[in-house]
Order: C-alpha cells, then sequence, then structure tokens
C-alpha cells in the first residue's frame, strides 16, 4: 500500500501559480492546469463525475493541510510514499471501511474515488475529522486518542466515509457561481485558448468551490439531517466491515461529557452529541452484538503509544 496521497493531494493551482496569474505572469503550464481544472467543474449544474469530484476534492484536502500547518503524522515516511506508524494503522481501519461502504449501494451514492481513498492523521489539540470530496479523510491525533477503542476510532472514520459516499460536502457548492463565468470563458478552456484575464476568472471561480466546501468543514457544519445520516450510515458501515455499531454511541458518550461550543472542532460544527445519541438509538436494536477480538484490543493499544 505504497501509494500514499500527499502527491495526490497537491493543489490543482499553486500558491505560486495563482500569484503569476494575478500579476499576469502566466505561464504555458498555468494555463494547461486551469483548463484541466476548469474541465472538472464546468459541468456542476450537471452531476459530478468521479473525476469532477477529484479535483475539487484534493485542492480542498491540501487546504485542510495547510490550515494544519501541514503538521501530519509519519511526515518524512509518507513523502517517500510509505505508510507507517498510526498513518498505516488508520489506512487499514480506513480501507477495511471503505470497502464495506462501496458494497452495498444506495441511491444517491457517489460513485468509488477514481484515486482511492486516503486517511491522514494531522496534529491537532481539538477532536474532529474532516472528508473532502474524492475519498480524502483527516482525522486529528486527538480524536485519535478520544476513542477507547478501535472500535470507537472505526465508527468516527465510518461516519467521514458516510460523508463521501452520499457527496454531502458536494451539496454545498453554490453552483450558482458557474452564472458568473462567461461562455466564452469555458469555450476558451476547451481550446486552451485561456487570456491571463479568463485564467483569473477560472482561478476565482475555483477558490470558491473550495471555500465552499471548507466553510462546511470549519465554519458553518454540515445540516443536522446530514449529520445524522452520516451516523446512521455510518454505524451500518462500521457494522458490515465487522466492528461493534455500539462503538458509536460510546465515542458519542465521550463527546457529550467535554461538549462545548467554544472548543471547536466537532463540537462547532457538529450537533449536540446527545442528540446524535438520541437519533441513533431507534438504529441500534437492528444490530447484534459484537465481541471484539483481543488482537483488536492489543493492536489499538500499540498504536496509541504512537501519537503519545
Amino acid at each position: 500500500m505504497k501509494k500514499f496521497i500527499l502527491a495526490a493531494a497537491v493543489a490543482a493551482l499553486s500558491c505560486a501559480t495563482v500569484d503569476r496569474i494575478r500579476s499576469g505572469n502566466i505561464t504555458a503550464s498555468d494555463v494547461q492546469t486551469a483548463t484541466k481544472m476548469v474541465k472538472s467543474v464546468q459541468s456542476l449544474t450537471e452531476e459530478l463525475r468521479p473525476e469532477q469530484e477529484y479535483y475539487v476534492g484534493r485542492s480542498v484536502a491540501t487546504n485542510i493541510l495547510a490550515k494544519h500547518s501541514y503538521r501530519y503524522l509519519d511526515s518524512e515516511a509518507v513523502a517517500r510514499g510509505d505508510l507507517v506508524g498510526m498513518t498505516r494503522y488508520v489506512n487499514d481501519i480506513g480501507h477495511i471501511l471503505a470497502a464495506a461502504a462501496m458494497e452495498t449501494h444506495r441511491s444517491g451514492d457517489r460513485p468509488a474515488p477514481i484515486a482511492g481513498w486516503h486517511f491522514i492523521v494531522v496534529q491537532s489539540d481539538q477532536i474532529n475529522a474532516f472528508a473532502a470530496p474524492g475519498g480524502f479523510i483527516f482525522v486529528t491525533t486527538t480524536a485519535v486518542k478520544t476513542a477507547k477503542s478501535e472500535d470507537e476510532l472505526a465508527c468516527v472514520l465510518a461516519h467521514e466515509v458516510a460523508h463521501v459516499v452520499r457527496g454531502h460536502a458536494l451539496g454545498n457548492i453554490q453552483k450558482s457561481r458557474l452564472a458568473n463565468v462567461s461562455s466564452d470563458v469555458l469555450q476558451a478552456a476547451g481550446r486552451q485558448a485561456l487570456t491571463p484575464q479568463q485564467v483569473a476568472q477560472l482561478n476565482q471561480l475555483l477558490e470558491g468551490f473550495i471555500q465552499d466546501t471548507l466553510d462546511a468543514l470549519f465554519v458553518k457544519g454540515y445540516s443536522r439531517d446530514t449529520e445524522f445520516e452520516a451516523d446512521r450510515l455510518g454505524v451500518e458501515i462500521a457494522a458490515k466491515a465487522g466492528y461493534d455499531p455500539a462503538a458509536m454511541t460510546r465515542f458519542l458518550q465521550t463527546l457529550a461529557k467535554q461538549q462545548d461550543t467554544g472548543k471547536g472542532g466537532f463540537f462547532a460544527t457538529h450537533p449536540a452529541a446527545n442528540d446524535r445519541m438520541a437519533k441513533l438509538a431507534g438504529e441500534m436494536p437492528k444490530y447484534a452484538a459484537v465481541t471484539v477480538p483481543k488482537v483488536r484490543v492489543t493492536r489499538f493499544a500499540t498504536a496509541l503509544e504512537l501519537v503519545k
């Protein structure tokens, strides 16, 4: 599993590119990049194709990394394309959950991410997790340490997998932004004949798409119904993967004891943990009790040592 992600999570328009566009000193490479990007978003009035979702998602993922000052675990190994330590552990769990999620299909589910699923552990003192479009999922070190078992951690990740499967982040993109892009810009993009001004216009559009998604992740949060859906589907995914679905409730119980909207993270962008547990109460009788294998207990304890 050496094809990890930071290469895939590089922004489609780098800061240097943006600076050149704004100054008017663009290169042929900048035009080609902008052309690829507009092709990924110019049909947002229709359902996004997987490749379009990927382009938006990897830009959002890079912004998430930047927001955390690129402080992610096992960074040197990741730069080499290796999965080690806690990063590998979380990816192992995440890929099991992702496979379970993709084995079933619900009306409106997104297709499997074209570049696979990527799970990243970022260093933060907040309890949080994020799901960018295209299969990029982040969890903070504090969220990992707050979980009391691998099953609880799996339920946190399953909640984020559910957001991707249901395309929740994409629903926050304001499709009306396309109305501000003239047809001649889109036509020029198709011919790779963009002027510097047209490239700048497209860059502004793309920044808007990315900002819409980041606002949903960090500022406004998703709607209550969306979060409840991710909880419900997350429990279903965890159970299908062999994890204890009741672990979702146990993790929420821990959150409820710490609930304080002044602390940010889950507390600022998610409904109250008690409300989430109340919504899940009717779902839990569907699932049989799970006996957690001893090996799962041991490897979770070992993994926690990697984030102290």
